[in-house]
């Protein structure tokens, strides 16, 4: 089921976007810059494509809070990109990736909230091609993490690849404190091995290394955390990625 959420002040919702800006450019454009928004119920999802007409001026859809799972198949093999907050979507838009590739499909992973970046919301960008260029570098930003992604899947060792995972998870979307990093989506065992290319009791497996290690836990709500700094690695395995 689809809950209708009414209209939603895009640079209010997404306050990292409207870093990006000037501030007399922000101060003017928040009170205009707003698109319709829709809740959507974990599971299954479909998403809305644009009628012909209205396809070549339409942005895309804008994830405010949640998180949503792509998936596809690469010859069999399914391939999973994690989406959240701040992530930019034009699932309408053509793959181009015959015959490798099986059409995408995306799952709810828990109550999720986009903004519909339609038509009309493009005609208000023409006042501020700013937020254009800023909407511009989410979608240049998503596309390296699925690259930074796709390269942890191939780390040997399923220790370090899951605990590189995690790090990359933490770093996108993760609140940190007392040296510590929350993950705010849950992580079946299952999307986990899905994400790094792995089968899911291996998963369970080094997750209870690297718990038994104090690298992470699991909180009573189910999300997980990871402890102290991310290995030196990682931090440069990100760098080549930008």
């Amino acid at each position: 089921m689809v809950h209708a959420a009414g209209w939603v002040p895009i640079l209010e919702v997404d306050p990292d976007l409207a870093q990006r800006l000037p501030e007399a450019t922000a101060a003017a454009a928040v009170p205009l810059l707003v698109a319709p928004s829709e809740w959507l119920d974990p599971g299954e999802w479909r998403p809305p494509t644009p009628a012909d007409d209205d396809r070549s001026a339409h942005m895309g859809l804008l994830i405010i809070d949640g998180f949503v799972a792509r998936r596809v198949d690469v010859l069999d093999r399914p391939v999973t990109e994690l989406l959240g907050h701040g992530d930019l979507l034009l699932p309408w838009e053509p793959d181009r990736t015959e015959p490798f590739l099986a059409g995408a499909r995306f799952e709810v992973l828990e109550p999720t909230r986009i903004a519909i970046l339609d038509d009309r919301f493009t005609a208000l960008l023409s006042r501020w091609p700013e937020i254009m260029v800023g909407l511009l570098g989410r979608a240049v930003s998503r596309s390296r993490a699925f690259a930074l992604g796709l390269a942890i899947s191939q780390i040997t060792g399923i220790d370090l690849r899951l605990q590189a995972m995690l790090w990359h998870l933490a770093s996108r979307w993760g609140a940190g404190a007392d040296g510590a990093t929350v993950i705010p989506v849950r992580l079946t065992h299952q999307l986990l091995a899905s994400l790094i290319s792995a089968q899911r009791p291996t998963v369970t497996r080094a997750l209870r290394r690297l718990t038994d290690d104090g690298l992470v836990s699991r909180r009573d709500d189910g999300l997980l955390v990871v402890h102290g700094e991310p290995p030196r690695q990682f931090r440069h395995l990100r760098d080549q990625m930008d």
